[in-house]
């Protein structure tokens, strides 16, 4: 570990405790949209999250998505200090753990989801394929490993190469691992940290306060997807997710990030507007279906830091 990473978590917590980091934040004279996932675990502990977004309440403008779109596209300057927050995957700790707060609170979120993925009621494909190799013995990891071809015996190394296969490459090297770990059973903590609500919990959720947007229909590589998925992925996933919620959703998020023209171009036929995981600011003027989000982080400190450096 080097001396910069070091000493980051003191630097963060100096900024925060003396007040520059909001000073800072509420300088840079821009919106924001914060990016969320699992709530109530290590990397985002309850309180933790209670107090950044009480944080968010004392010195911005927690407002819709569906508003701080509004102001990018009309350029209203209303839109400096107002943050909107999202939460990928539709994770049914975002019901249990984070909407409790939001309700509380009064804070409005988006939620964006998988209608493929809870129509089957498991797991996202890589969360289940990176927990499945890690129940494995390091030998047999590294044995399945080089069956697969030598992508690297470590989860993550294997599931960031499967990240780089066409689709069906990639659900037939998914088979593999499920091949390769018949007795699978995953423990309490990883349920609740990668189970999905069902269709009854997310038509439970508050109209008012949550917004339901799309995640594609079964989280692949949009990039890697040939037009006939996309069209599956990107424009059938609106339709099946409002048939199943009864809501409109004019809202996209791409799975894992990962976009190119193509898949922008289908969005844009589908969507009012699309968020990324690229950092920054949220300004007018902005690519609607290009929107940078601010990652959240797992201490107070290190989330206000992000406030005005997106990137750290």
């Amino acid at each position: 570990m080097g001396l910069k990473s070091l000493i980051a978590p003191f630097v963060h917590w100096a900024a925060h405790a003396s007040g520059e980091s909001a000073r800072r934040a509420l300088r840079q004279h821009a919106g924001r949209i914060i990016t969320f996932h699992a709530v109530g675990v290590a990397d985002c502990p309850a309180k933790v999250f209670e107090a950044q977004i009480r944080f968010l309440q004392q010195h911005f403008k927690i407002v819709s998505l569906a508003t701080l779109v509004k102001n990018v596209r009309e350029a209203n300057p209303a839109i400096d200090g107002q943050v909107a927050l999202t939460f990928d995957d539709g994770l049914r700790n975002n019901g249990l753990v984070a909407y409790p707060i939001l309700k509380r609170l009064g804070a409005p979120a988006t939620f964006f989801i998988c209608p493929g993925v809870v129509d089957s009621g498991q797991w996202l494909w890589n969360q289940d394929c990176r927990r499945r190799l890690l129940s494995l013995s390091a030998a047999t990891a590294a044995a399945l490993a080089d069956s697969l071809g030598h992508p690297g015996s470590h989860p993550v190394t294997v599931v960031d190469w499967m990240k780089t296969l066409p689709t069906p490459s990639r659900q037939h090297v998914e088979q593999i691992i499920r091949n390769a770990t018949p007795h699978f059973q995953p423990r309490d903590s990883e349920r609740l940290q990668n189970d999905l609500m069902t269709w009854e919990e997310l038509k439970a959720l508050d109209p008012e306060l949550i917004t339901l947007g799309a995640h594609s229909t079964n989280h692949p590589i949009l990039a890697n997807c040939t037009p006939g998925e996309l069209i599956e992925e990107i424009q059938q996933c609106r339709t099946r997710l409002e048939k199943r919620i009864d809501r409109p959703v004019e809202f996209f998020c791409y799975p894992n990030g990962d976009f190119n023209p193509a898949v922008v171009k289908f969005a844009a036929r589908t969507y009012t507007a699309a968020v990324t995981t690229r950092p920054g600011f949220v300004r007018p003027g902005l690519d609607l279906h290009q929107l940078p989000r601010l990652n959240t982080a797992n201490n107070l400190s290190h989330f206000t830091w992000r406030l005005f450096r997106p990137s750290a």
